[in-house]
């Protein structure tokens, strides 16, 4: 299965053929949602700070596990390179489409100047996730530090939510 599988960042052309994936892993999520949260990854910063989607295909083109990333700038250690939204369906052979997904990670983080990588796993305690936990230990990471999340009740008047489940501040009143 290695020797099949390729590294492909995701462009405009190609954010519906991720669709299936995306739509395995959060079965929620809508087409119009899907492409309004890949399009903003899509638009470069700048050539020294970039960000994107990555993909991984078999030979025939079909996307079987992708990660969103960016170079960062981080307090202790410089430039890394941060990677989250990462799915990897379970199906035969995940292990090897992990470590394939990994070392593309650890690839695009070398070819950026990286001294480390961030990978943030979401969602619950499900077992996909323990499983990609310990793929990442696994692959010599271990867990750092603690990230909390919260979901806010959406209040009815408030600014923002189209319906879409994306909520917009009006501008000016938060600073990042």
């Amino acid at each position: 299965m290695v020797d099949t599988l390729t590294a492909r960042f995701l462009d405009r052309r190609t954010i519906d053929k991720a669709y299936p994936l995306v739509r395995s892993i959060v079965p929620d999520i809508t087409v119009a949602r899907w492409t309004q949260f890949v399009r903003p990854h899509l638009v470069p910063r700048s050539q020294d700070w970039p960000r994107g989607l990555m993909t991984i295909q078999n030979a025939a083109g079909y996307i079987l596990s992708l990660f969103a990333f960016e170079v960062r700038a981080d307090l202790h250690e410089s430039r890394i390179l941060y990677m989250d939204h990462i799915m990897i369906p379970t199906l035969p052979g995940r292990g090897t489409l992990w470590a394939f997904t990994i070392g593309a990670a650890e690839r695009l983080a070398e070819m950026n100047g990286c001294r480390a990588i961030w990978a943030e796993l979401r969602g619950g305690a499900e077992r996909s996730d323990q499983d990609l936990l310990m793929s990442l230990e696994r692959s010599g990471y271990i867990p750092v530090g603690v990230r909390a999340f919260k979901r806010l009740e959406a209040k009815s008047g408030r600014t923002g939510d189209g319906g879409d489940g994306v909520t917009r501040a009006p501008r000016g009143l938060y600073d990042a």
